[in-house]
């Protein structure tokens, strides 16, 4: 079971059993059931980091100021019971066992001769009497049998036998001698003389003392010597003296009485078997008191041989608990100026002087019976006057701090039930009942006083009956507050204070120039007043259910709510209210009290029959942060541990545990953040627990942070370590080199290949398309001749059908000249100008022996023009002369036809044109056969596209019609084919 210090033991002030009526100090109780193994403790020790560590007889435990950590033979150590502790020079928590076995914790594990090959050279002795950390980092270890001790250093054991010089004599405290001369002596204080010894165990050296018969103890990581009346530090400096006469007593006489002493410059506590000496003051004297340390707040732990652990307050010796104090309701608390005041439910009043309750009036005597069934009100005044009304009974105590207080008791005819709050003003008494404020106004005369007529109700027209809370202003106005607004009474005049517009308040009360208060919604409000101004200011972000409010000084209040205790911090400020709210995380001050009364020096808390005093001044410490401290490195193969600047591995950081632990004796309830970035860069991010868990960081370097906070304190100093991760093969320079190189090389070859791959592709979907023109082309000139033939064949058939056998017989021949080149020309794509030009003078020849003087024609060549260096398709031009005869010189009517070629070269680019004086296109068409088809315009047409393809030249074809100066109109056909690509 594992309570929360000041939840579960906290407020068990009389935290054992034979606790008594009387003064005890603020303190808490641990035992089995907050996490010890055992309520035998025979050593607190607090190690480098501020961990305490319990050792008893039934294991050991750590404990961080949050949770208690038990470890047993379970978890690696070689004895269960445990005396003390000593931490080295290198860190290594040395623990004295009961069987003598060399045993140290370290890296979160413990180290013995199972695990740790040196240690196995250990002796085999009983009990470890001392452990010494010398100043060579080298630890002396001493057994309960005389004349043998060990020396480890480094990683090394070495006993060390005493010669039989020796005598078995008695050894108190085994150090290590070193000088420049003399390294490894060790110095030996026996009862009458001191011994030096070398490593091989030789006498060297005996020297008469008396140091011996005096008592060797040891606190946290100190010896000291003391005698019957002193204590001394190992080199004889003076101390302490000691003067109570037990003390003295134990010592002179001692048997095993006396087990520690811890002195820190402030108090010297002995540990004992009679109890705890404090400043030779015997306290905890029915306990059997082992050890004593402190934390690193400062505050005292102090265990027990059969009562666990008692953990004190720094400042105990100015705190005080007096038990036993009330055991019935109070009604009302009052401190004023060091003098404590209060009255429980019989209507009693009692003054606490030196921790003992005095009863000043007992309200027994007056009346037998206190019904308690109207709610009586009470008030002490400046001058220590008391005042207590109830119904109509009114009584008053004039100067309670004289040995015999002078009580008067008044009947009043004015009854007074249910009393919420009393206020005094002037020599009038305000009282506040649930729904009314009353004024009434008391006469002196003399030591006699009377009760006046009482003022009726002051309620402002706009109030309702029910008044939830009211305080008193330092200027003496009466503040009170309804479910919806806030009223100000004063000189006997109520004002609305319309500032506060809806807001009600469940409680409220002053400070200076401020109004603290929350509402019937939760909400803390401050409110800075000067003169008629009202600044308001919520207070946000108070996870908590706000209770009572009080004052605790001039400038701080405290309230009391489900969650610790807050105090506000009200700062002078002439305008929006300045302020701080900070958590009370002090385990000594009691939670869920019954009343809380402050004067200004001392706060008393009221719970359970005893009061707690508690300077002002430590409810307003804020308390020191948690202190933090890396313990491991965890991969997913090895645990490593943490160094300021580590080197990992780019794969073994892919998953990381980094572990981290806690010391915090400030408060229970810490929260964490922990930033892992590149150097410069916090990266802060709220974590639960004490491990880091890392997925996949990347290489370079980081900085890995953590910091943390309780609920009051603020954030801690951040502890830090750098990390390295080195980079992969593939993400060094070399290699990013190479393989840039290599990609590079890669994604030329692929382009490459690409484009290889896509010519190739382009090369054969070209040459398919080439071959499938070619074969086109070569189809469409084939076509031509039988056309040609045909028209040819019927020339001659009508010479013969004429009887003109001579022209037919020319016809003929040339007709055969004209068959051979054409045979010769269409088996070939391109062939020269002049071959067809040729055939288009042999073809003109014959249509000129057909038709004599009806078709004329002439052909034009530029000067200078090679056709032979020309290559064009074959039956480019003859087709286009062939449809010039048919189409236009045929139809003319009057027989004088002419047709005329032109050959001619313009910046490379040729240029065929073939006019004729025809019907023209209109005439043409007027006389064209729809039964006859032409086939040689068209398939000119296609030839001349398809040649544009396959010879990778702009050909043109253009057909029209021209104009000449004279009126005459021409067609025209032009073909222009680039002839320099």
């Amino acid at each position: 079971m594992n309570r929360a210090p000041w939840i579960s033991t906290l407020f068990l002030l009389l935290f054992f059993s034979l606790a008594c009526t009387g003064q005890d100090f603020p303190m808490l109780r641990y035992t089995m059931e907050d996490g010890l193994p055992s309520n035998t403790v025979y050593e607190i020790y607090r190690d480098s980091k501020g961990t305490l560590w319990f050792a008893t007889n039934k294991g050991i435990a750590r404990y961080n100021g949050i949770k208690f950590e038990v470890f047993t033979t379970f978890s690696g150590l070689p004895d269960n019971e445990i005396f003390f502790f000593q931490e080295d020079k290198l860190g290594r928590l040395w623990l004295a066992t009961f069987n003598g076995e060399l045993c140290y914790f370290k890296d979160d594990s413990f180290h013995t001769a199972k695990n740790t090959p040196f240690l196995k050279k250990q002796l085999r002795l009983s009990f470890i009497t001392q452990i010494e950390s010398e100043k060579d980092s080298s630890v002396t270890i001493s057994f309960y049998e005389e004349g043998t001790f060990v020396n480890v250093k480094d990683n090394k054991c070495r006993p060390i036998y005493l010669d039989p010089n020796y005598n078995n004599e008695k050894i108190y405290p085994v150090v290590k001698h070193v000088t420049k001369l003399s390294p490894k002596v060790y110095k030996l204080t026996c009862v009458d003389r001191v011994l030096y010894v070398t490593a091989n165990g030789k006498i060297i050296n005996s020297i008469p003392s008396d140091v011996g018969k005096n008592l060797f103890l040891f606190g946290q990581n100190k010896r000291f010597i003391v005698t019957h009346d002193s204590i001394y530090t190992v080199d004889g400096t003076p101390l302490k003296k000691l003067t109570d006469s037990r003390v003295q007593s134990n010592l002179e006489n001692n048997a095993g009485l006396v087990h520690r002493v811890y002195f820190d410059n402030a108090n010297t506590l002995i540990a004992s078997e009679d109890g705890l000496s404090v400043n030779d003051s015997l306290i905890f004297k029915t306990q059997k008191i082992s050890s004593i340390t402190q934390d690193n707040r400062g505050n005292y732990w102090v265990s027990s041989l059969q009562h666990g652990v008692f953990y004190l307050n720094k400042s105990f010796l100015n705190q005080r608990v007096i038990n036993n104090v009330y055991s019935e309701k109070l009604n009302f608390i009052s401190a004023r100026a060091g003098h404590l005041f209060y009255a429980t439910a019989s209507n009693d009043l009692y003054h606490l002087e030196n921790g003992v309750p005095r009863c000043l009036f007992n309200y027994s005597k007056y009346r037998k019976k206190f019904d308690h069934f109207f709610d009586p009100g009470y008030l002490i005044d400046s001058s220590f006057r008391y005042y207590n009304l109830y119904n109509e009974d009114h009584i008053f105590i004039d100067n309670l701090l004289s040995p015999q207080p002078r009580v008067t008791r008044y009947p009043s005819t004015l009854a007074t039930p249910g009393i919420k709050n009393m206020f005094l003003v002037d020599k009038s008494i305000y009282i506040q009942d649930i729904k009314t404020i009353t004024r009434i106004d008391f006469i002196q005369s003399g030591l006699t006083g009377q009760v006046s007529e009482s003022y009726h109700p002051l309620i402002d027209a706009y109030a309702p009956l029910r008044i939830f809370s009211s305080a008193q202003a330092p200027d003496n106005a009466i503040w009170y507050s309804t479910i919806n607004n806030v009223f100000r009474l004063k000189d006997g005049k109520t004002k609305a204070q319309r500032q506060f517009k809806n807001i009600s308040f469940r409680s409220f009360d002053f400070c200076g120039t401020y109004l603290v208060g929350y509402t019937h919604g939760n909400k803390l409000v401050v409110c800075n007043i000067i003169g008629d101004s009202i600044i308001i200011n919520d207070v946000p972000g108070q996870d908590c259910i706000w209770d009572r409010i009080y004052k605790l000084d001039a400038n701080h209040m405290l309230i009391s709510t489900n969650n610790l205790y807050r105090v506000v911090t009200l700062y002078p400020s002439d305008g929006k209210p300045v302020y701080s709210v900070e958590t009370v995380e002090n385990p000594f001050v009691p939670l869920y009290v019954e009343a809380i009364s402050s004067d200004g020096v001392t706060c008393y808390f009221f719970k359970g029959g005893s009061i707690t005093a508690v300077d002002v001044k430590t409810l307003l410490v804020k308390p020191d942060p948690p202190e933090l401290f890396f313990t491991s490195l965890k991969t997913g193969k090895a645990a490593f541990p943490i160094s300021d600047n580590m080197k990992m591995s780019f794969f073994s950081s892919k998953s990381m545990t980094i572990s981290f632990a806690t010391v915090s004796f400030g408060g229970r309830n810490v929260s964490y953040q922990y930033s892992f970035a590149k150097a410069g860069r916090d990266n802060w991010r709220n974590i639960t627990g004490n491990d880091i868990n890392i997925l996949n960081p990347g290489y370079g370097n980081y900085v890995i942070k953590v910091r943390a906070k309780t609920i009051s304190s603020a954030y801690s100093k951040p502890i830090v370590f750098m990390m390295h991760i080195t980079r992969p093969f593939w993400a060094t320079w070399w290699f990013i080199t190479l393989s840039a190189l290599l990609v590079v090389l890669a994604v030329r070859a692929g382009v490459l290949k690409l484009i290889a791959t896509s010519l190739a592709k382009k090369e054969k979907q070209h040459q398919r398309e080439v071959k499938f023109m070619k074969s086109e082309y070569k189809a469409l000139n084939a076509l031509m001749n039988p056309h040609f033939i045909f028209n040819t064949l019927n020339n001659v058939q009508s010479l013969f059908n004429n009887n003109d056998r001579l022209a037919a017989n020319e016809y003929l021949r040339v007709f055969s000249d004209l068959i051979r080149q054409n045979m010769h020309n269409v088996s070939k794509e391109l062939i020269p100008l002049q071959k067809e030009m040729d055939l288009v003078d042999n073809y003109l020849r014959l249509e000129k022996l057909r038709f004599e003087d009806k078709l004329n024609y002439s052909v034009d060549i530029d000067n200078g023009f090679d056709l032979s260096d020309i290559m064009v398709p074959p039956l480019l031009i003859q087709p286009l002369v062939e449809n010039s005869i048919k189409h236009g010189i045929l139809p003319l009517t009057d027989g004088n036809g002419y047709i005329n070629i032109k050959i001619s070269e313009r910046f490379g680019v040729l240029y065929i044109e073939v006019k004729d004086n025809g019907v023209g296109l209109t005439g043409a068409s007027a006389n064209h056969d729809d039964s006859h088809e032409s086939f040689g315009l068209e398939n000119i047409k296609k030839r001349i596209e398809q040649l544009s393809i396959i010879q990778n030249k702009k050909i043109t074809f253009d057909l029209g019609e021209r104009i000449n100066g004279d009126g005459s109109r021409w067609t025209v056909v032009t073909i222009s084919m680039n002839i320099n690509s």
